[in-house]
């Protein structure tokens, strides 16, 4: 076997280590459906009202999102839960994550 194909071989187990690994992770980074739903319905309102753009960075998202949330909101209650700072920092980077690509992160039922 030459050095080329022992490359490929390589290459190729790397891509499938990499697969795993990612659908790994999307089993453990999960948000309920109605938090995904009123995060898509917060955006969709500061776009409508210009408050950003399609090439806004996440962090402007997020301040434009968080500044307009009613703290009786699931979305707010979600990122900023009663006396669990930790929790709410993780579920804020979760919802990083979304923004920047909704297929990080399995958006599941809602958790009763």
């Amino acid at each position: 076997m030459d050095n080329k194909r022992i490359s490929e071989i390589v290459e190729e187990e790397m891509i499938k280590q990499d697969a795993n690994r990612y659908r790994d992770m999307r089993k453990i980074l999960k948000i309920p459906k109605s938090i995904a739903d009123e995060l898509e319905e917060e955006i969709e309102e500061a776009y409508s009202n210009d408050y950003i753009r399609s090439y806004s960075d996440v962090g402007a998202y997020m301040e434009v999102i968080t500044d307009g949330l009613d703290e009786d909101s699931e979305l707010y209650k979600f990122m900023f839960p009663t006396n669990d700072a930790l929790l709410g920092c993780s579920h804020r980077n979760i919802i990083y994550l979304y923004m920047v690509d909704n297929d990080l992160v399995k958006v599941g039922a809602d958790e009763n």
